[in-house]
């Protein structure tokens, strides 16, 4: 089994369906621009850990705060999607079934003229690693656990849980372009998604994945 970085390098952010009009419009807007432009229809996030983000600073890159980028992450299946699964997050309860992940890859972020950096961890964290350098994510995530179905802290690797959630930090706004592909957990949202994008001319593919969620 490879147990090495992929490339491209595939990163992936879920948001509600209900946003993704906006987000094909305008972009897919890092945390600090939707609160001042008040774009969240639905808040699926945590908000004392979001607000955390708003003052974790970034020492690598454009710098200013974690909460200033928009976040990736590396493979599907997340903790924080799981934390919503398990309706662990106090201003949502709908659950994933209408939550859509935007999938691209680090390559293409990167050609699309984005500042990227990132972190080997939950980049809120006070010990989470960071740097520019694409290079570096060859040692600085752990690529087998990202391929691992499970991840869940053990009594030998109590830290797996905030390594899964390393993360690709893109600075400020991600055009629509950006975004290669649309990922739905059923068909009849992945009906709704193509409908939403055929409105805004977009022609993005979209798949249904359902061993993306829990």
């Amino acid at each position: 089994m490879m147990s090495g970085r992929p490339i491209p390098t595939a990163v992936m952010h879920f948001t509600h369906i209900d946003h993704l009009e906006s987000v094909v419009d305008q972009g897919l807007v890092a945390d600090a621009v939707a609160r001042v432009d008040r774009r969240l229809a639905v808040e699926v996030g945590n908000l004392e850990i979001k607000e955390r983000r708003r003052k974790r600073v970034v020492p690598v890159g454009p710098g200013g705060f974690v909460g200033d980028y928009v976040p990736f992450y590396f493979a599907p299946r997340s903790p924080m999607m799981y934390v919503i699964h398990k309706g662990g997050v106090p201003t949502f309860s709908g659950g994933c079934a209408r939550l859509v992940y935007l999938v691209t890859s680090v390559e293409k972020l990167e050609s699309s003229g984005l500042s990227l950096v990132f972190a080997d961890r939950n980049a809120v964290l006070g010990f989470a690693r960071f740097t520019e350098r694409v290079g570096d994510l060859d040692a600085l995530v752990d690529w087998p656990l990202m391929r691992a179905m499970m991840w869940n802290n053990t009594s030998a690797d109590p830290d797996r849980r905030e390594r899964r959630m390393a993360e690709c930090l893109a600075h400020r706004v991600v055009p629509w372009p950006a975004i290669e592909c649309v990922v739905a957990a059923s068909d009849s949202v992945a009906r709704e998604v193509r409908g939403i994008l055929a409105t805004a001319c977009a022609t993005t593919p979209v798949n249904v994945l359902a061993r993306w969620y829990f």
